[in-house]
């Protein structure tokens, strides 16, 4: 009996020692939680940092009725932000996104035969932003189109955003908006 009492306390012993080893007063200590690797904050308002990169920029004049294009190359997939802005409100401007060396002549853009992964026709918001999330990596070619008769200025951006970045802020209509332009075909497409 006594070898049994002995054990019984070295049990004790252990199981005391343990749990003082856990926090001293018998209580388990917490462990503070992090955040994944890759991610800030604190749990469980953990977040992936935001990276933006201009994947292009660009700015001039597009002649009237005509559709100007360039290819370019986004490195990662991500959210794709396009900020296109150009001079005169009361222009009709559109913007597209195909797959590189695709969309080449003017009778497929006119018939909308191209593969558009972004098709933006004229509307009143200016600058037009637009934002396309989980957007793949690979070559693209964007188009520009000016619908109005007039010679327009614009200026071109696009921003691969990755992590959690604010959505990409639209300006609201001006007060002098025009209704929705009417597409029309158009004359020529051009390099930019």
């Amino acid at each position: 009996m006594r070898t049994a009492q002995m054990l019984k306390g070295a049990a004790t012993a252990a199981t005391i020692a343990v749990l003082g080893a856990c926090g001293g007063d018998g209580n388990p200590t917490t462990v503070p939680q992090t955040c994944p690797a890759g991610q800030v904050g604190t749990p469980p308002d953990c977040r992936t940092p935001c990276t933006q990169s201009k994947v292009y920029s660009d700015s001039g004049g597009i002649p009237g009725s005509f559709v100007m294009f360039d290819d370019f190359s986004v490195p990662d997939t991500g959210r794709l932000d396009v900020t296109l802005d150009w001079t005169n409100a009361s222009s009709a401007v559109g913007f597209y996104l195909v797959p590189a060396n695709t969309c080449n002549t003017i009778e497929d853009f006119n018939a909308r035969n191209c593969n558009f992964l972004i098709q933006s026709e004229p509307s009143s918001m200016k600058p037009r932003k637009i934002s396309t999330p989980n957007f793949s990596a690979g070559n693209y070619r964007w188009l520009i189109a000016n619908f109005s008769e007039e010679q327009e200025s614009v200026s071109l951006q696009i921003v691969l955003s990755k992590g959690d970045c604010p959505a990409l802020a639209s300006v609201p209509p001006s007060a002098a908006e025009r209704p929705d332009a009417p597409v029309r075909n158009l004359r020529s497409l051009q390099p930019f």
